[in-house]
């Protein structure tokens, strides 16, 4: 069969496991709903919307007081969910049925023993395609797991039967989690957006937009509402990209902080740099929760490289009066647009104004540009020429995605061992010159992109080294929202720019396509320090909505 009729056949079939009251006929046009929220918000009942609004220590006080069950909780997200899908193509795999069974195995549970399962009890959580559950499909954005199993097996690294469970999807379901869709990737998850042969998401509050990637699929949904806690990953900016243009809270660990354990990826035994997992939220309690939650399970330590330090909730406590928080505008090569600038000046004054210590980053004085360090990040990538990429293509006949071939360059060659090993020491060296900044500050606020948005397809416009720089320093990295466009961020006219990257990027500026987007920026911190990340975000949350 074409590598065409299993894509249609695919996305038929996503669209088949939803309820048919669900279906929307017809699908409102991109010109007249751009906004899902706004949207939904007019046809979903009221009980559903106050529902996906709240956080989840809310939803497990309201079943513990018998005012609502994990039934109806699972009912709003998955009604919702199958609305947003509809709209804007996030949903790789959909599994309602075993969503609803394991919600009336949990209401069951709490009727007879008078208690939650757990810290999750009745909590649905979604998963980005990586994430292995037995007998849901994972296709890391390829077409071929679609013909047969053998496929799936070769090009994920699951066991032969596919009834393996990742991990920390383990531990959450322990917890009583409850799992009812799989979201959106690129291909071999490579791409600042989300789009591959069969699928292409959109950004669910504005659908002209990118979604981001490669994490898109959880962006869309979560800012849509059909989710209240995403899990995702990032080896380049994959849980921050989405993040920042859906304005969540994303956040980047350190290397294997999350344990990794049975996860599909692309090369998943290169170690030159680390994917990494982790939590995508639309409020930074529940970020901090589900930290909480993972980390202090002991089954972490069942994966061998997940480092075994758990999450201490005592480090929380700060003395914000004593912290240095240093601001670097840009990276002197990609100058951001006015909205970032203008919200990270405003956000620095605002910190002052509230005693903090806040110190220019002049990025003059980087030990490297950026951009050397992204461009490192994308050779490690590709040592192997693509070619594992190129054979898992060939299953299918399918080619390399349009997204992919915009963002990515052959190089022509496969790396030696000496070539890979070079690399690896380069990205040690690096890292023990941008060390040397936290001797001045403890932590540093810095753009997560160039522009606040792109349109659907337009990625090869502007470029980003923003996020990827932090995957080769293994900075722990958090994506969070600080203010929105206005009409008074308009652009400055410069005659000069560093380079083409420079000069795409700042004419792509238009600010009537940003008006009244979310402007989000990254926090940065040392290595290990995602409970310093949390707390530093959640204060500066504070500051800005009172």
């Amino acid at each position: 069969m074409d590598y065409k009729q299993i894509a249609i056949n695919k996305t038929k079939s996503v669209i088949d496991k939803i309820p048919s009251e669900w279906i929307l006929n017809p699908i409102p046009t991109v010109e007249d709903e751009p906004n899902v929220v706004n949207y939904l918000n007019k046809i979903l009942p009221k009980n559903e919307i106050e529902i996906v609004n709240k956080s989840v220590n809310e939803l497990l006080d309201l079943q513990l007081n018998n005012k609502l069950t994990a039934y109806e909780i699972t009912f709003a997200f998955c009604h919702r969910t199958a609305l947003i899908h509809q709209l804007t193509n996030c949903c790789t795999e959909i599994f309602f049925d075993l969503a609803f069974e394991q919600a009336k195995k949990l209401d069951n549970y709490f009727k007879i023993n008078k208690k939650l399962i757990g810290k999750l009890h009745g909590i649905p959580i979604s998963l980005k395609d990586q994430i292995n559950l037995p007998n849901i499909k994972t296709s890391i954005g390829y077409i071929a797991p679609f013909i047969s199993k053998e496929f799936e097996v070769k090009i994920t690294h699951r066991n032969p039967n596919c009834d393996d469970i990742s991990l920390i999807a383990k531990i959450l379901q322990d917890e009583g989690a409850i799992f009812y869709v799989k979201t959106t990737v690129p291909m071999a998850m490579f791409g600042g957006e989300t789009s591959n042969n069969f699928i292409s998401t959109v950004n669910s509050l504005d659908r002209n937009m990118s979604a981001g990637g490669s994490s898109g699929g959880e962006g869309s949904l979560i800012a849509g509402g059909g989710s209240i806690i995403g899990l995702g990953t990032d080896i380049g900016g994959s849980i921050r990209i989405p993040s920042y243009v859906h304005g969540l809270f994303g956040l980047r660990s350190s290397s294997n902080r999350f344990p990794y354990l049975n996860i599909a990826n692309s090369y998943p035994n290169q170690i030159g740099v680390c994917s990494v997992v982790g939590p995508i939220c639309k409020k930074i309690d529940d970020l901090i929760l589900i930290s909480d939650i993972i980390l202090n399970n002991s089954k972490c330590n069942i994966d061998p490289k997940h480092i075994p330090l758990p999450w201490d909730n005592s480090k929380l406590n700060i003395n914000f009066n004593e912290l240095k928080i240093g601001f670097l505008k840009w990276d002197g090569e990609i100058l951001p647009h006015p909205p970032i600038l203008n919200n990270m000046e405003n956000l620095k004054l605002k910190l002052i104004k509230n005693n903090f210590n806040c110190l220019n980053l002049n990025e003059q004085n980087l030990p490297v540009k950026l951009s050397i360090l992204g461009n490192l990040l994308l050779s490690l990538y590709s040592t192997d020429n693509f070619n594992e990429m190129e054979e898992f293509c060939k299953l299918s006949g399918e080619p390399f995605s349009d997204l992919f071939l915009q963002c990515f360059n052959r190089p022509g060659k496969v790396d030696s061992v000496d070539d890979f090993a070079h690399k690896c020491g380069l990205k040690y060296e690096y890292q023990v010159k941008f060390d040397k900044i936290f001797d001045e500050v403890d932590c540093f606020i810095m753009p997560t992109y160039g522009t606040v948005c792109w349109k659907q397809g337009e990625s090869d416009q502007i470029s980003n080294f923003y996020t990827r720089s932090l995957n080769v320093l293994d900075y722990t990295a958090m994506t969070f929202p600080v203010g929105k466009v206005t009409s008074n961020d308009t652009g400055f006219e410069r005659k000069e720019f560093i380079n083409k990257m420079d000069e795409n990027n700042w004419k792509y500026f238009n600010l009537n396509d940003q008006l009244g987007k979310t402007v989000s920026l990254q926090l940065v911190c040392k290595r290990y320090h995602e409970e310093q990340c949390c707390a530093i975000v959640k204060k500066i949350r504070e500051i800005l909505e009172n």
